[in-house]
């Protein structure tokens, strides 16, 4: 596998990962919000041709209350238009810690990899994913293909395609955008065959 490639899962793995997983207002999300408000953040992109409605939405969603934007997709307490866990699109209960969720632990326990997780929450939350395969990329290439393409790919475009519809909040949006892209240039480098399964929502 290409270093360059490993690199690059590992840096953008971060940074998306890290702004869907924490609120807005984490010190960890603070940097990349620093880096989304430089007016020439398109060149550091360099993996991807950045559109114009990308960019036009990353500057409309700077300047709207992230916070609240943060709650209402990611926390409640109404239901989520787009839930950030994999067992909700891959379990035919639409429930978290569902069936895909005890795989990808089996996956995890198997490799010997652990969580440093504050709450006992499920670890298929696409933020986290995100994060796991930069780790993957980093310290466990050989285990990268078979994360990306058994328990990332098959529901994310789903659940990236639901939130992108979420119009009101246009940081979000561009974040999906992001993501889709992003996600799809890595199947497409790794040349991953990724299996069809049923989503349920």
């Amino acid at each position: 596998m290409q270093q360059t490639l490993l690199q690059e899962i590992s840096t953008y793995g971060r940074l998306l990962g890290a702004a869907f997983y924490y609120a807005p207002q984490a010190q960890e999300v603070k940097p990349i919000l620093a880096f989304f408000e430089r007016p020439n953040w398109i060149e550091d992109w360099h993996i991807l041709t950045v559109s114009e409605e990308i960019q036009g939405l990353i500057r409309k969603g700077l300047s709207r209350d992230l916070d609240e934007a943060y709650q209402y997709l990611f926390i409640g307490p109404n239901a989520l238009p787009a839930p950030p866990w994999g067992s909700v699109y891959l379990d035919r209960e639409g429930v978290i810690f569902g069936d895909s969720l005890l795989e990808l632990r089996t996956f995890l326990k198997w490799h010997k990899i652990t969580f440093s997780l504050d709450l006992n929450e499920p670890e298929d939350h696409f933020g986290l994913m995100l994060m796991l395969a930069a780790y993957l990329a980093e310290n466990h290439p050989p285990l990268l293909n078979e994360f990306l393409a058994q328990h990332l790919l098959t529901w994310s475009g789903r659940y990236l395609q639901l939130l992108a519809e979420q119009t009101d909040y246009p940081f979000y949006q561009a974040l999906s955008l992001l993501a889709q892209q992003t996600l799809q240039r890595w199947q497409e480098k790794l040349m991953l065959e990724v299996p069809k399964l049923q989503l349920y929502r």
